[in-house]
C-alpha cells in the first residue's frame, strides 16, 4: 500500500483545490520559508484522523478553513484526501478487495466533521481501525514535524513506548484490550447491580410467599363462602318455590271444590223453590188457617234458618277476627324486636364508626412516629459504624504500637549493655590517649545532638498541634455537614410544604386580603393549630375589609373590625381570642375553650345567644346545637393550609438561625486550613534543620575518626572502641527517639480512644434502644393495624346485618298493614251480624210461640202437609250445610293464599340476596341445612381470623419469581462472560507481550547497527524500566563521549538519534509513507550526506515525502514537489522540470 495522492481544497492556505501526485518513492517539497509546506504535513495528520486544534498550529478546528486573504473571500468548508494504491492487497480488513483507497474528510464553519471511505460516509474511528498495526497515524512515528526530533529524543519512558507499540503492530491489541477492559467493568458493574437486586428479591420472596399462602387461603374461604352461601339461599330459594307451587296446586283445588259446592247449592236452591212453590200451591189450597200457619211455620223456619246463618257466620268471623288478632300482636311483637334489634347494631355501628376512626388516626400517628425513629435509627447506625471504624482502626494502632515499644525496649536493654561493656574498654583507652582536639569535637558533637534532640521535641510538638489542628477541622467539617444536612432537609420540607400550601390555596384577588394570610396565633395557639384550623375552616378564604368600608355584594365571607370586642366569660374559661395574637373579630371572642365535650355539655345551658364552646376532643357546642368538626365536611375545607403555614414560620425561623451558623462554620475552615499549611511548612523546616544537622554530626564523627586514625597503635584500639561506642549510642538514640515517638504517637491514640470510647459506647446503647423503640412501635403499628381491621370486618357485618333486618322489618312491617285491613274487613262482618242476633233470637221466639199455637190447630193439615214440609226441611239443611261448606273453603283458600304470599316473600328475599352476590339460583341442591349453615359459620369465623390480607400477594409472588429466575439466568450469563472476557484479556496480554517483546529486541538490534553507521562509531541502546509493561528508555554516546543523558547531545546529535531510531522501527516494521519536515536543518552537509543515504536505502521499501531547503537532499528526490506563495496568505502548488533541475545541479542523475 502507497500513497498516489494528496487533495486539499480550503485548507489552511490552499484556498483552490490543489492535487499533489506521488509517483515515485523519494518526493521532496521544496518552497521558501512560510509559504505553506508545513500545511502539506497538517493536512496529511488531519485527515487521518488528528481531533486536537493545538496540535495543528491552531486555536480550533475551524481554524483549518482559509479564511481569506485581502483579494480573496474566505471559503465554507476545508477538504482533504488521501488515495493509496492497494495493488498487493496489504491493506487487511473488508477493504483489501479494493485496488485504491481513499480517504477523505471535510470540517465545515459550524465545526461539524465528515468522514469519507471511497465516497462513503463513515466514522473517525472506522479511519482509525483501518491504519491500526500499519504505523499510520495521527501522531505516529511516520509522521516526523518540525520540533517533533527533540520530541522524540526527550520522550519520556511511556511516550517512547507509544512508538516501540506502534512499531510492533500491538495498537490494534490494546485498542481491543481497552473494548474489552470496558466491557468488562460493565458487565462487572452490572453483575453487582443485579446481585444486589436478587438479594433485594430474594428478601421479597420470602415475605411474598407468606403472603400469598394467606392469599390462596383467604381465596378459598372466601370462594368456600360464598359457595356455602349461594348453595343454602339456593336450597332455601328453591323450597319456597316448592311451597308456592304446592300452595298454588292446593288454592286450584280448593277453587275447583268451591265451584262444585256453589253449583250443588244452585240444584238446591232451584228444588227448594220448586218444593216452596208446591207448598205454597197447597197452602193456597187450604183454608186460611192453614195459610196463617203456613206463613208463621214459613216464618220460623226463615228465622230460624237466618239466625243459624248469622251465629254461623259470627261464629266464623269471630274465629277469624281472633286469629288476626293473635297474627297482629305477633307481628307487632316481632317489629319491635326487630326495631330493637336494629337500634341495636345501630349503636354497635356508631361505636365501631368512631372506634375505626380513632384506630386510623392512632395508626397514622403510630406510622408516622415509626418512619421518624426508623430514620433516628439509621443517623445512630451510620453515626456508630463511623465511630466504630475508628475505635477499631485506633485500637490497631494501639496494638502495633506496644508491640513496636516492647521491640524498641528490648533493643535499648541490649545496646545498654553492649555499651557498659564498651565505655569500660574506652575508660582503659582514655586514661592512655587524651587531646584537646578530640574534646573539642566531643563537645562540638554534644551540642549538635542537643540542638537536634531540641529539633526533634519541635517537631514533636508541631506534629501534636498538627493532629490537633486536624481533629479541629474535622469537627468542623463535620459541624458543616451536619448544619448543611439540617439546612437541606429544612429546605425540602419547605419546599414541599410551600407546594401543599399552593395546591390548597383558594384563587382569589391579588389585592384581596384573606384571613389566612393576616391570622397571627401565639404559642398556645399553634399547638393546637389543627383544632383552630378545623373551627374556622370556612373562614380562612374570607376577605379582610377595612373598618371604614362597607361590605359588599358577590363575596361569599366577609371580615371587618367591630367596636365591641367584649371577650366571653363563663366559668373561668379561657377564650379562644387569647390564642390569636392578631387580628381581632367577634367571631371568635364569644368562643370559650373547654377540655373535653363532657364539661362543655355541663355549661351549656350557661351558654347565651351567639356564645358557644370549643373543645380540645374537636366539638364546637352552642345553646342547642353541637358540631363534631372532625366529622363535618365543611370543617375539612382547610386542608391542613394553617398548619402548614405555620411550620413554614417554623422553618423560616429556624433556617434564619441555622443558616447563618452554616455561614460562621464554613468561614471558619479556610483559616484553620491555613493555620495547618503553616504549621506544616514549619515542621518541613525543622525536618531540613533536622537533617542538615545529622549531616554535621555525620562530619564530627568522621573527624574524630581522622583524629584517632593518627593516633599510635593503642590509639587506634580506642577510635575503634570509641568507634563502636558511637554506634551503639547512635543506634541507642535513634531506637529511644523512635520509642519516644512511639509512646507520643500512642499516647496521641490512647487519648483519641479514651475520646471515642464514651461516644462509642454512647452510640451503641443509643442505637440499641433505637433498635428496641422501632420493634416495639412496629409490634404496635402492626397490632393497631389488626385492630383497625377486625374493626371494619365487624363495621361491614354489621351494615349487613343492619341492610337485611331493614328489608324483613319493611316486609313485617307490610304483612302488620295487611293483617289491620283484614281485621277492619271481619269486623264490618261480625258487627252487624252481633246487632242482629238479640232482635232475631226474639223474633224467633214470638214465632215459635205462634207457631205451637197454630199447630195444635192444624194437625189434620200437618199430617197432609208433612211430606212436603219433610222434603223441604230436608233440602233446607242439606243447603245449610253446603253454606257451611261454602264458608270453610272459603277459609282454606285465604289461609293457602296468605301461604303463597309468604312463600313468594321469602323467595323475593333470598332472591335479592343472590342478586347481591351477583349469583343465579343452582337448580337441584340437596344439602342438610343445619350442617351447611354450621360450615358456612365455621368457614366464616377462619376467615376473619386471617386479618388483613395482601390480594395480590400471588400474583406478584409469581412475577417477582419470574424476575428473580431471569435475574439469576443474567447473571449466569454475565459470570460467563466475565470469564470469557477475562479470558480474553489474558490472550491479549500474552499476545502482546509476545509481539513487543520481539518487536523490542529487533529494534534495539537495529539502533544497534544503525547509531554507528550514522555517527560513524559510539552506540545506543533501548532499555525497559521494569518488566515487560514499563516504560523504555533510550540511550546514546557519540563516539569519545561518556554523557549519562541525551539532554547533553547538541541539536545535530539529537536529530540524528531520533532519525537512527525511526529508521530502525521503519526497518522492522516500515510503514506505507513517512513524512519527514525539515528533520535535516540541524544536521551540517556530513551529518546530511549520512541522513540521504539511509533515506536512500529505505525507499526501496518505504515511501518517503520530506520537506527540506538543503540542497544536497534536494538533489536525493525522483520527483520535487514546489509550493509556492504568488499573493500573501494563499499557496499553490508549481511544477519543477527535473531536467532543468539537473542543468542547474538540483537534482540527482538517474
Amino acid at each position: 500500500m502507497r500513497l498516489s495522492s494528496l487533495k486539499l481544497s480550503g485548507f489552511k492556505s490552499f484556498a483552490d483545490s490543489t492535487t499533489l501526485q506521488f509517483k515515485n518513492n523519494r518526493t521532496a517539497v521544496v518552497g521558501p520559508n512560510g509559504c505553506g509546506k508545513s500545511n502539506v504535513i497538517d493536512a496529511i495528520r488531519w485527515v487521518m484522523g488528528e481531533s486536537s486544534a493545538r496540535q495543528l498550529r491552531g486555536g480550533s478546528m475551524q481554524d483549518v478553513i482559509f479564511t481569506g486573504t485581502a483579494k480573496r473571500k474566505p471559503v465554507g468548508m476545508a477538504s482533504v484526501e488521501l488515495r493509496f494504491e492497494n495493488t498487493y492487497g496489504k491493506l487487511g480488513g473488508a477493504y483489501n478487495a479494493y485496488s485504491e483507497l481513499a480517504v477523505r474528510r471535510q470540517v465545515n464553519r459550524d465545526g461539524k466533521s465528515e468522514y469519507f471511505l471511497n465516497g462513503t460516509k463513515c466514522r473517525r474511528r472506522d479511519i482509525t481501525d483501518i491504519f491500526l498495526g500499519t504505523g499510520l497515524g495521527p501522531r505516529s512515528y511516520a509522521i516526523i514535524e518540525q520540533g517533533m526530533i527533540n520530541r522524540l529524543v526527550d520522550a519520556k519512558p511511556d511516550e517512547m513506548r507509544v512508538y516501540i507499540e506502534e512499531a510492533a503492530g500491538v495498537s490494534r491489541y490494546q485498542a481491543r484490550r481497552r473494548e474489552t477492559l470496558q466491557h468488562l467493568e460493565h458487565t462487572t458493574q452490572n453483575l453487582d447491580r443485579l446481585d444486589d437486586i436478587a438479594s433485594e428479591l430474594k428478601s421479597q420472596l420470602k415475605t411474598l410467599k407468606r403472603q400469598s399462602e394467606s392469599a390462596v387461603q383467604y381465596k378459598t374461604l372466601e370462594t368456600e363462602i360464598r359457595t356455602l352461601k349461594i348453595e343454602i339461599l339456593s336450597f332455601q330459594c328453591e323450597r319456597s318455590s316448592r311451597l308456592q307451587e304446592e300452595y298454588t296446586i292446593e288454592m286450584n283445588q280448593l277453587g275447583e271444590h268451591f265451584k262444585l259446592v256453589r253449583s250443588d247449592m244452585s240444584t238446591l236452591e232451584h228444588d227448594l223453590t220448586s218444593t216452596n212453590e208446591l207448598f205454597q200451591r197447597l197452602i193456597q189450597q187450604s183454608t186460611p188457617l192453614q195459610n196463617e200457619w203456613q206463613q208463621a211455620e214459613k216464618k220460623l223456619s226463615e228465622l230460624k234458618m237466618t239466625l243459624e246463618q248469622k251465629q254461623s257466620l259470627f261464629q266464623q268471623n269471630s274465629e277469624a277476627l281472633g286469629n288476626f288478632e293473635l297474627q297482629k300482636v305477633q307481628t307487632k311483637e316481632k317489629i319491635q324486636l326487630m326495631e330493637l334489634q336494629l337500634e341495636t347494631l345501630h349503636n354497635q355501628f356508631e361505636q365501631q364508626s368512631e372506634q375505626l376512626h380513632r384506630s386510623e388516626s392512632e395508626t397514622q400517628q403510630r406510622s408516622h412516629a415509626f418512619t421518624d425513629l426508623k430514620a433516628q435509627q439509621l443517623q445512630a447506625q451510620q453515626q456508630y459504624e463511623q465511630v466504630k471504624v475508628q475505635v477499631e482502626k485506633q485500637q490497631q494502632q494501639k496494638a502495633q504500637m506496644q508491640a513496636q515499644i516492647e521491640q524498641l525496649a528490648k533493643n535499648v536493654a541490649r545496646i545498654e549493655q553492649q555499651k557498659d561493656t564498651l565505655k569500660t574498654q574506652a575508660t582503659q583507652i582514655q586514661s592512655q590517649f587524651l587531646t584537646e582536639d578530640v574534646q573539642q569535637l566531643e563537645q562540638d558533637k554534644l551540642l549538635s545532638l542537643e540542638q537536634i534532640q531540641q529539633l526533634e521535641a519541635k517537631i514533636t510538638e508541631s506534629k501534636t498541634q498538627l493532629e490537633q489542628l486536624q481533629e479541629r477541622i474535622n469537627q468542623q467539617k463535620s459541624q458543616v455537614s451536619s448544619l448543611k444536612s439540617e439546612v437541606q432537609v429544612l429546605q425540602s420540607e419547605q419546599k414541599n410544604l410551600n407546594q401543599l400550601v399552593a395546591k390548597s390555596a383558594v384563587k382569589s384577588d391579588a389585592n384581596v386580603v384573606q384571613l389566612m394570610q393576616v391570622l397571627q396565633l401565639n404559642a398556645q395557639g399553634k399547638a393546637q393549630a389543627n383544632l383552630v384550623e378545623k373551627f374556622l375552616a370556612k373562614w380562612l378564604s374570607a376577605q379582610i375589609v377595612d373598618s371604614n368600608s362597607t361590605f359588599t355584594e358577590s363575596i361569599a365571607r366577609q371580615l371587618k373590625t367591630s367596636d365591641s370586642m367584649d371577650k366571653i366569660q363563663l366559668n373561668g374559661l379561657p377564650c379562644l381570642a387569647d390564642w390569636i395574637e392578631s387580628p381581632q373579630y367577634s367571631l371568635w371572642n364569644q368562643v370559650a375553650i373547654a377540655e373535653s365535650l363532657t364539661q362543655a355539655l355541663n355549661i351549656q345551658t350557661q351558654l347565651k345567644s351567639g356564645q358557644s364552646i370549643l373543645t380540645f376532643d374537636g366539638y364546637h357546642v352552642g345553646q342547642d346545637w353541637v358540631i363534631g368538626l372532625f366529622f363535618d365536611e365543611a370543617s375539612q375545607a382547610a386542608q391542613g393550609a394553617l398548619s402548614h403555614r405555620i411550620r413554614l414560620e417554623e422553618i423560616e425561623n429556624l433556617l434564619a438561625h441555622v443558616v447563618p451558623k452554616l455561614a460562621e462554620a464554613e468561614m471558619v475552615l479556610p483559616h484553620l486550613n491555613r493555620q495547618m499549611t503553616e504549621i506544616q511548612k514549619q515542621v518541613q523546616a525543622d525536618q531540613d534543620t533536622l537533617k542538615n544537622q545529622q549531616k554535621s554530626l555525620q562530619q564530627f564523627d568522621i573527624q574524630i575518626a581522622k583524629q584517632q586514625s593518627a593516633s599510635q597503635a593503642f590509639e587506634l584500639q580506642k577510635v575503634q572502641l570509641n568507634s563502636q561506642l558511637q554506634q551503639l549510642d547512635e543506634q541507642l538514640e535513634e531506637d529511644a527517639m523512635q520509642k519516644d515517638d512511639l509512646e507520643i504517637d500512642m499516647h496521641s491514640v490512647l487519648i483519641k480512644l479514651e475520646q471515642n470510647l464514651p461516644e462509642y459506647k454512647t452510640l451503641q446503647y443509643k442505637l440499641d434502644e433505637l433498635n428496641e423503640q422501632v420493634e416495639e412501635q412496629q409490634q404496635q403499628l402492626q397490632l393497631k393495624q389488626q385492630d383497625f381491621e377486625t374493626t371494619r370486618r365487624l363495621a361491614e357485618q354489621n351494615k349487613q346485618q343492619i341492610e337485611l333486618l331493614e328489608k324483613d322489618m319493611t316486609f313485617s312491617k307490610a304483612q302488620y298493614q295487611q293483617i289491620i285491613a283484614q281485621i277492619e274487613q271481619a269486623k264490618k262482618f261480625v258487627d252487624p251480624i252481633q246487632l242482629e242476633l238479640p232482635s232475631l233470637e226474639s223474633q224467633f221466639t214470638e214465632q215459635a210461640q205462634l207457631t205451637e199455637k197454630l199447630q195444635k190447630t192444624w194437625s189434620e193439615w200437618q199430617i197432609e202437609l208433612n211430606n212436603v214440609q219433610s222434603k223441604q226441611q230436608q233440602l233446607t239443611e242439606m243447603r245449610h250445610l253446603h253454606q257451611q261448606n261454602d264458608e270453610q273453603l272459603r277459609t282454606k283458600l285465604e289461609e293457602k293464599r296468605l301461604s303463597w304470599q309468604s312463600a313468594k316473600s321469602d323467595l323475593q328475599h333470598y332472591s335479592d340476596q343472590l342478586k347481591e352476590m351477583s349469583a343465579e339460583v343452582k337448580q337441584g341442591v340437596l344439602i342438610d341445612l343445619p350442617s351447611h349453615q354450621e360450615k358456612f359459620e365455621k368457614a366464616q369465623r377462619q376467615f376473619e381470623k386471617l386479618g388483613a390480607v395482601n390480594l395480590a400477594a400471588s400474583e406478584e409472588y409469581e412475577e417477582v419469581s419470574k424476575r428473580f429466575d431471569e435475574l439469576t439466568h443474567q447473571m449466569q450469563d454475565l459470570e460467563n462472560t466475565v470469564g470469557q472476557l477475562k479470558d480474553a484479556m489474558k490472550t491479549i496480554d500474552q499476545e502482546t507481550k509476545k509481539l513487543f517483546m520481539a518487536t523490542f529486541d529487533r529494534v534495539n538490534s537495529e539502533l544497534k547497527v544503525l547509531f554507528p553507521k550514522v555517527f560513524d562509531g559510539g552506540e545506543a541502546s533501548l532499555s525497559l524500566e521494569d518488566d515487560w509493561q514499563s516504560g523504555v528508555k533510550l540511550m546514546a554516546r557519540p563516539p569519545g563521549k561518556k554523557n549519562s543523558s541525551l539532554a547533553l547531545l547538541s541539536g545535530g546529535e539529537k536529530a540524528l538519534t531520533a532519525l537512527a531510531l525511526v529508521f530502525a522501527i521503519f526497518r522492522l516494521n516500515p510503514a506505507p509513507f513517512c513524512v519527514l519536515d525539515e528533520v535535516d536543518a540541524p544536521l551540517d552537509d556530513a551529518n546530511v550526506g549520512r541522513f540521504c543515504n539511509l533515506v536512500k536505502e529505505l525507499s526501496d521499501q518505504v515511501q518517503f515525502i520530506y520537506i527540506t531547503h538543503n540542497k544536497v537532499a534536494m538533489t536525493m528526490a525522483t520527483d520535487l514537489l514546489g509550493v509556492t506563495m504568488p499573493e500573501p496568505g494563499t499557496s499553490k502548488l508549481v511544477t519543477v522540470d527535473l531536467e532543468e533541475a539537473r542543468e542547474y545541479g538540483l537534482a540527482a542523475e538517474s
